[in-house]
């Protein structure tokens, strides 16, 4: 005993003195230490790479990506101690992950993946090719990533007569928004020319500090099939040892990879280019009559689609040049335009309102907003029954009103049973909200309309239980002069939040504080289900 203590004097002796600084410095920390988190903070958990589903039921893990779409479901499997893994898209709109509080990086996301599903997911799905959806799947975030399937909406089949009429309208339309581009720039419009950027942005996958010079490269011959949206489907379909599987509305019930008992039913997209054309909600299917007209980002839309094909478009420098068409041009529309007459007067055939000005040429704009809702229109829509006759996930991508019309065009025949989207639709408890929670890709409507909508979503016990995911970053969304889009749309997300009594889950907001109207019965077992980090929110469902 004495010599312990001989040695801790000695040992007080050799160390220095704490001087009154260092000493009140240890206070300070002291106190920082033990000072208690604010009220309001979040509760969060920290980030792991566990994600196991209860027996016969799943987890979800929505990513905070961005304002973008990434999803892994883990379905419970014919093995108890293995998930069969579902991936749904992973793609953001670049700057938007910085917005978030704190920020996240994609290439965390994929380590987060990779490390949860071991390096191989049974099933990766793309519901559309967005940037926002697709853009993170490169082989950076996701080294070494095997797959078990692929799946692909129909419109991708490269052997399908209407997936290539649809290939075709959409080149045209994006080689017509390039040459558009190009005039516009040698017009002196840059403006004009910036506002198709943010749109072609979207088809070609790249990031808009970047796609000025890319721009200049698509006008002079870039192949659209060498897009950076394409490359990463390309990357995807290279993980898998098979050809992707082109999925068909109705056609049939297919079971999910790896999953004991959890199916997956097909609602969209149409097999019919009017119906994907079809973009805008009508009647008591809006969400608030000020939208009825809206764009993607809540400006008045145009013209839907182009009346010319490309074959039958002039470039303007060649018009009035042109020897079969030139004389028509320049009687029209020539170099010196006759002012409108008096009342009662015929008007000239060169008529000074017959031309356009460049400033008219900010409609290509519009062109450009249909071009992107049709590829928004083209989802893949699928809705996840958990077991037979039980509980639904339904994931809709982007899917806009003439898609979500056409989920009731057609029946699933399930071992002589009929189901119906109606059906699915009323045992839904969990609904990924259609992009972004834009006002044309929820549908209002009403109970026993025989259409597809929210007010179909959730009946009966489904209802105790429903809950919204809406994946945006409205600090990113509201921006201004870019983009400056109404995401979510507030009416759609106040219409959501009532009928799931609050429990709707935003990327870039913390949990709900707590239940709105008939929620509150059980809310505190729908906090139970749910675990928030900064880079995701888990929401368990039980069988």
């Amino acid at each position: 005993m004495a010599k312990k203590t001989t040695a801790k004097k000695a040992a007080a002796k050799k160390a220095p003195k704490k001087t009154k600084k260092a000493k009140k410095a240890k206070k300070v920390a002291s106190k920082k230490k033990a000072k208690k988190p604010a009220p309001d903070a979040p509760a969060t958990a920290a980030v792991n790479s566990t994600l196991k589903p209860p027996p016969g039921g799943a987890a979800v893990r929505m990513y905070r990506i961005g304002h973008g779409d990434c999803f892994l479901i883990a379905f419970a499997g014919d093995n108890p101690d293995k998930p069969a893994y579902a991936l749904i898209d992973c793609g953001y709109k670049p700057g938007s992950p910085a917005k978030l509080k704190p920020p996240t990086k994609v290439a965390d996301i994929g380590a987060n993946i990779l490390e949860t599903t071991g390096g191989f997911v049974d099933v990766a799905i793309v519901t559309h090719e967005h940037q926002d959806h697709v853009n993170g799947l490169t082989s950076t975030n996701f080294p070494d990533l095997k797959v078990g399937k692929v799946w692909f909406a129909w419109t991708e089949n490269p052997d399908d007569d209407v997936a290539n009429q649809l290939r075709k309208k959409f080149k045209d339309r994006l080689l017509g928004l390039i040459d558009e581009r190009a005039n516009l720039m040698g017009l002196g419009n840059n403006a004009a020319a910036g506002e198709l950027d943010w749109y072609l942005e979207f088809e070609l996958g790249e990031e808009a500090e970047k796609y000025n010079g890319l721009a200049h490269a698509a006008a002079g011959g870039k192949d659209p099939a060498k897009s950076a949206n394409k490359v990463a489907m390309k990357y995807l379909r290279e993980c898998a040892p098979q050809d992707p599987e082109y999925l068909y509305p109705h056609e049939k019930i297919r079971p999910i990879p790896g999953a004991n008992g959890a199916r997956a039913f097909v609602l969209g997209p149409p097999r019919d280019i009017d119906k994907i054309d079809d973009l805008d909600p009508i009647g008591d299917e809006n969400f608030g009559h000020e939208m009825a007209a809206a764009g993607a980002g809540g400006t008045p839309a145009g013209p839907t689609t182009s009346p010319f094909p490309r074959r039958h478009a002039l470039p303007l420098d060649q018009a009035f040049t042109d020897d079969k068409f030139g004389d028509f041009f320049e009687k029209r529309y020539g170099s010196s335009p006759v002012p409108e007459p008096g009342d009662g007067k015929e008007i000239s055939s060169n008529a000074v309102w017959r031309r356009m000005t460049a400033d008219d040429a900010m409609d290509a704009g519009a062109l450009a907003l249909a071009m992107n809702n049709a590829t928004n229109n083209a989802s893949l829509v699928l809705a996840f029954e958990l077991s037979k006759n039980g509980k639904v996930l339904l994931f809709v991508g982007d899917a806009q009103a003439g898609n979500w019309r056409s989920w009731t065009d057609g029946e699933f025949d399930d071992g002589g049973k009929t189901v119906t989207a109606t059906d699915l639709l009323e045992r839904t408890v969990l609904y990924k909200v259609g992009h972004h929670g834009s006002h044309n890709a929820t549908l209002k409507g009403k109970v026993g309309s025989g259409r597809a909508n929210l007010a179909v979503m959730a009946k009966g016990d489904s209802a105790t239980e429903f809950v919204a995911m809406i994946t945006a970053v409205e600090a990113w969304a509201h921006q201004k002069p870019k983009p400056d889009w109404n995401h979510p749309l507030p009416a759609i997300k106040q219409a959501l939040v009532e009928k799931a009594g609050g429990r709707v889950l935003q990327t870039d907001s913390n949990l709900p504080a707590g239940p709105v109207g008939a929620g509150a019965a059980g809310w505190q077992e729908f906090i139970s289900r749910v675990t928030e980090t900064p880079l995701y929110f888990d929401l368990i469902i039980e069988a």
